[in-house]
């Protein structure tokens, strides 16, 4: 979440990248927390402008945040890009669940939070629920995150089994983009509709639209690491699009805005996730 200078998107909404007034920090989880969590992120808006924009896109996850002293809310799995407007002087601390593993713990299927940002007592019915509700009155970003360690990880004995079978999936889908859903479905022995429904539980949609947003957060990765020299025909290819047309298409559907503009603007949100390197590799 860090912005520079004005963009318009399609819908001719506006958005600001790579600026020094939003500081940005990702932090690896306990180890106890990693199986479910995949980093817990701080963000602090320095501006004297009234508010912040910035344009978040698809990145098939789950996250609790904690904006000031407001109550929590859920931010779910999206399947197109939203503009969150932040206030100066906000400080912002937050936890992002990896793919498929934020039902575990909310205790609700992920499809219920699709596109949408929901109050997290209007979702949470559980012990989680309590612990995570306390943390909006700690004075600091640094005691906030220490408490959301410690609200997750006292609610661990709580959770609900992983989907293994899903978890294979994701893996096998990231290993091939050019894999096709149907030679999923006979790799892991599910009929289509048992898939369908148990990555709509899982991870709020289907492997196909799993399969495009984890490629495009492949190529924002791509674009803005040790690639990013590379031009649009080599990060396509690299990033397992069959072509730069089809890249185009894919970028332009989950950000609405042209590759040339949002590449080198909008950060990887899974950077520290396993599912981008085992293409790379």
């Amino acid at each position: 979440m860090r912005a520079n200078k004005s963009l318009k998107d399609e819908r001719g909404r506006h958005f600001y990248v790579e600026d020094a007034v939003s500081t940005y920090r990702e932090f690896a989880p306990p180890s106890p927390l990693k199986e479910h969590v995949l980093c817990i992120w701080t963000q602090t808006i320095a501006t004297s402008r009234g508010s912040y924009s910035h344009l978040v896109l698809p990145d098939a996850c789950v996250d609790i945040v904690f904006i000031n002293n407001d109550a929590p809310v859920i931010v779910g799995p999206w399947t197109e890009a939203f503009v969150a407007n932040l206030a100066a002087g906000s400080s912002i601390v937050g936890v992002r669940f990896h793919p498929g593993r934020a039902p575990s713990l909310l205790g609700v299927p992920a499809h219920t939070l699709l596109n949408q940002s929901v109050p997290l007592d209007a979702i949470v019915r559980s012990p989680l629920r309590d612990r995570l509700s306390r943390i909006a009155d700690k004075p600091d970003l640094a005691t906030k995150r220490s408490a959301l360690e410690a609200g997750l990880f006292n609610s661990l004995p709580n959770r609900s089994p992983i989907d293994q079978s899903v978890s294979a999936a994701m893996r096998w889908l990231a290993r091939d983009p050019d894999a096709h859903v149907q030679q999923l479905s006979d790799w892991i022995g599910l009929s289509s509709r048992q898939l369908q429904r148990r990555f709509s539980s899982a991870v709020g949609y289907g492997p196909k639209t799993f399969h495009s947003i984890l490629r495009f957060q492949r190529v924002l990765y791509l674009a803005n690491g040790e690639h990013k020299e590379k031009t649009l025909v080599d990060l396509a290819l690299q990033a397992g699009y069959s072509d730069q047309a089809h890249m185009t298409r894919e970028v332009h559907r989950f950000s609405g805005i042209q590759p040339k503009r949002v590449l080198r603007s909008s950060s990887c949100t899974l950077r520290m996730c396993d599912f981008l390197e085992t293409k790379l590799l």
